[in-house]
C-alpha cells in the first residue's frame, strides 16, 4: 500500500479539498491525516459542518504519547469514519498546539508506514511548505509527494521558490525525489501543464479541473448538485488515480532496488538549474516561454 502526501507552496491552491476528494474516491481503504499545522480542523468545519471542540486527532495522539500509549491502535482510536473504509485523523483545533505536535512527526511517519503494511493507504494533508512546525518528516517518508499549484504566475513563482529545496531535502533526508511531482489546479489559467513542467523542471502528474461548485462540497460542505458525481472536478480527481498509481508502482520498484554498497556513491540532489532555465513570461498573450535570465515584468 502507499502513503501520498499533498502540499502547497502558496496558500489556498486546494490541498485540503483535493486530499479529501482523493480519499473519498480512492479505491482502497484510506486514512486521511490532516497534518497542516495551521488548518484548524478544516475538514470537520468545512465538509463535516462541525464546529464543536473535538478531542480526537493529532492533539489526542500527543496526549496519548505523553502517557506512553503510542501505537497503531491508539492512532485508529483518534480517527473518525467519513464513510465505509475512509477514516479521518483530525488536525489541530488551534495553531498554538502545533509546537506540541512537532516532535511527533517522525514517530507518526513510522506509524503510517506500519499502516501501509497492514493494507491501508494514507493520504496526508501537509499544508504549506515553509510553515512553522511543518510536517517534513511525513514528506520524507511518503511514497509520493504532490505539490499542488495553480496555473497563474504568482503560484508558479511560489512553487519555484520551494521546489529545489524540497527536492534536495527528499534526496538528502528522505527516500529520494523520484516520487515528487506537480498536481496542477485549473490548467490553462493561463499556463498549460507542459509550460509549467518545463519552467519548473518537474513533471505535472495530473491536472484537476477548476470547478468551484463541485469543489465546495468538500471545502464548505455545500450540498452536492444532481450531477455532482459527473462533475468536471470529480472526473479529474478520478482521472488522477491512474497516474498516481503508476508513480506509486515505479517508486515501489525503486525502493526495493539494491542500495549502493558501503562506501559507494550516494544519491545526490539534481544540479542547480542554470541561468538558461526556461521561464514563464507574463504579457498580453497567455503562456509563452522565455530563456531570458531575468524575470519578465507583467505587461
Amino acid at each position: 500500500m502507499a502513503t501520498i502526501a499533498l502540499v502547497s507552496a502558496k496558500g489556498a491552491p486546494g490541498v485540503t479539498t483535493t486530499a479529501l476528494a482523493l480519499t473519498l474516491t480512492w479505491p482502497n481503504h484510506v486514512l486521511l491525516a490532516e497534518c497542516d499545522p495551521a488548518a484548524g480542523n478544516a475538514i470537520l468545519a468545512g465538509y463535516g459542518q462541525h464546529l464543536a471542540d473535538v478531542s480526537q486527532g493529532l492533539i489526542g495522539l500527543a496526549l496519548a504519547e505523553r502517557h506512553g500509549q503510542w501505537g497503531e491502535a491508539m492512532v485508529w482510536a483518534q480517527t473518525m469514519q467519513l464513510r465505509e473504509g475512509k477514516h479521518l485523523l483530525p488536525g489541530l483545533a488551534e495553531s498554538a498546539q502545533a509546537a506540541s505536535i512537532n516532535p511527533l512527526w517522525s514517530r507518526l511517519a513510522n506509524t503510517f508506514t506500519s499502516l501501509e503494511r497492514g493494507g491501508v493507504d494514507v493520504v496526508i494533508d501537509a499544508g504549506r511548505l515553509g510553515a512553522v512546525h511543518s510536517p517534513m518528516p511525513l514528506l520524507r517518508q511518503a511514497d509520493v509527494v504532490l505539490l499542488l499549484t495553480r496555473s497563474n504566475l504568482p503560484a508558479i513563482s511560489a512553487a519555484r521558490a520551494h521546489l529545489n529545496a524540497l527536492r534536495a531535502d527528499l534526496v538528502e533526508r528522505g527516500t529520494g525525489a523520484d516520487g515528487l511531482a506537480l498536481l496542477l489546479v485549473g490548467e490553462g489559467q493561463p499556463y498549460s501543464a507542459r509550460e509549467i513542467a518545463t519552467s519548473l523542471q518537474a513533471p505535472v502528474l495530473a491536472s484537476l479541473a477548476w470547478d468551484p461548485l463541485a469543489a465546495d462540497v468538500y471545502t464548505y460542505g455545500a450540498t452536492a448538485h444532481r450531477r455532482h458525481d459527473n462533475s468536471a472536478f470529480l472526473r479529474s480527481v478520478r482521472a488522477s488515480h491512474d497516474p498516481i498509481g503508476q508513480l506509486l508502482n515505479r517508486r515501489a520498484g525503486q525502493l526495493r532496488a539494491p542500495h549502493p554498497p558501503p562506501g559507494g556513491t550516494p544519491p545526490t540532489a539534481p544540479a542547480a538549474t542554470s541561468a538558461a532555465t526556461p521561464r514563464l513570461r507574463a504579457g498580453s498573450r497567455p503562456a509563452t516561454i522565455s530563456h531570458t535570465t531575468a524575470e519578465n515584468a507583467r505587461a
